[in-house]
């Protein structure tokens, strides 16, 4: 089959590999996801990443043929003028944007390639307040929006205009990679009483709410005596967070880890009893599915997407952002409790198996593109189903050659 045959999609992206985020994450999924595409439907995916450098990928990290990578180490103008160049020659049926302040080159990827569908997609915080007038327009011109939870589907509707009928929610998954770690590492016997968060430390995330949980241990030491809590991550607020802990008089119970592998931060979670992270900024919540695959009830906050993940009651405990009191009874209920604690944590395991693993993601967004672009995923299948025939009908013809020859 030709080139102009195959599905060809633009993923154009902030970041995959440089840093570790959960930005970055969804990307790399992305990545995995249509690779899986790839495999029933003839696609050449080219991806632009602003701040990966042009060498960007991992030495384990390979991407499968008919991709291409292009990595721009934050040259902005390096970035659109490579990508206007692209747009004019591939003519992709498909082009998404996987940040919402790429946005603002709608207008060009609706200019180069009139035919081609244009995605963009939204991830929380950003997309909460009004958004400047580029990116607001680029996402005008989208033919489809996405997010992760309906919270953020509802207040890209509510605060920056999108039309409702273009958005989609398509919620995240564990990646696979996380899971098989996790089943493979050494499950440490927990204590019974081992609070854990799992979240970046940086001042320009206070509202995660670990300082609020630091506040409430005192209380929560004095109903559970044996109480400690677990904090995995680093950033540029640990060592406030860290004097905080020792004016409170709790350093001997709490234990900063900072930043871990996939197998360390597995067995942090195999250690714990009890999920607190009363954040207010989730755009959706990976750790929520960690802790909950893990088996551990989550303690969270009744804002942003964390209702939309944990369920009250069912999975876990929704409390009032920085409320200290909800959350001393919360945490300190579920630790005086382990029947409860058993029960949540078994209900969280399972909702995570039954709704949002790679394969539930990887389905959710193949699905995606067959209802944005049906004509042209439609009309790649059908000519590699034709080319896959051509081949087998040309193998056997080889072969009876052959045994006449033998003849």
């Amino acid at each position: 089959m030709t080139a102009q045959q195959r599905f060809r999609i633009f993923l154009v992206g902030t970041e995959f590999f440089r840093e570790q985020g959960g930005i970055q994450f969804v990307n790399r999924e992305l990545l995995r996801v249509l690779a899986e595409f790839a495999r029933e439907t003839p696609t050449d995916v080219e991806v632009f990443s602003l701040n990966d450098p042009p060498g960007g990928l991992p030495a384990e990290y390979e991407l499968p043929a008919g991709f291409q990578w292009r990595g721009f180490a934050r040259r902005k103008v390096g970035m659109v003028l490579k990508l206007e160049q692209r747009l004019w020659r591939a003519q992709p049926h498909l082009v998404l944007f996987t940040h919402v302040h790429l946005a603002a080159l709608a207008g060009l990827a609706r200019l180069a390639a009139r035919r081609a569908r244009i995605g963009v997609l939204g991830h929380g915080v950003e997309v909460w307040k009004k958004l400047g007038v580029q990116i607001a327009y680029g996402l005008r011109l989208a033919d489809a929006v996405v997010a992760p939870s309906e919270f953020t589907r509802a207040k890209m509707v509510e605060v920056n205009g999108v039309a409702p009928e273009h958005m989609t929610v398509i919620a995240h998954g564990l990646s696979a990679e996380w899971v098989n770690t996790f089943q493979r590492s050494a499950r440490p016997k927990s204590t019974g009483c081992t609070l854990l968060s799992v979240t970046r430390l940086v001042r320009a995330d206070t509202q995660k709410g670990v300082h609020v949980v630091l506040r409430a241990m005192p209380e929560i030491l004095r109903r559970c005596p044996e109480a400690r809590y677990v904090i995995v991550g680093d950033g540029n607020d640990r060592a406030a967070l860290e004097q905080l802990a020792a004016k409170l008089g709790i350093a001997g119970r709490v234990e900063f880890r900072g930043e871990l592998s996939n197998e360390g931060l597995c067995r942090a979670y195999q250690e714990a009893d009890v999920f607190v992270l009363p954040s207010q900024q989730e755009g959706f919540g990976l750790v929520f599915l960690e802790a909950m695959y893990s088996g551990l009830p989550v303690v969270a906050a009744r804002s942003g997407s964390a209702p939309n993940v944990v369920e009250d009651g069912v999975t876990g405990i929704l409390v009032a952002p920085e409320d200290e009191k909800q959350i001393v009874s919360a945490v300190s209920g579920l630790l005086l409790m382990p029947e409860e604690r058993r029960r949540m944590g078994a209900a969280g395991r399972k909702l995570v198996e039954d709704k949002y693993l790679f394969a539930h993601f990887a389905a959710r967004w193949q699905r995606w593109m067959e209802e944005v672009a049906p004509e042209a995923v439609r009309a790649a299948r059908d000519a590699g189903a034709v080319s896959t025939i051509n081949e087998i009908r040309n193998t056997k013809l080889e072969t009876r050659e052959d045994q006449t020859q033998k003849i």
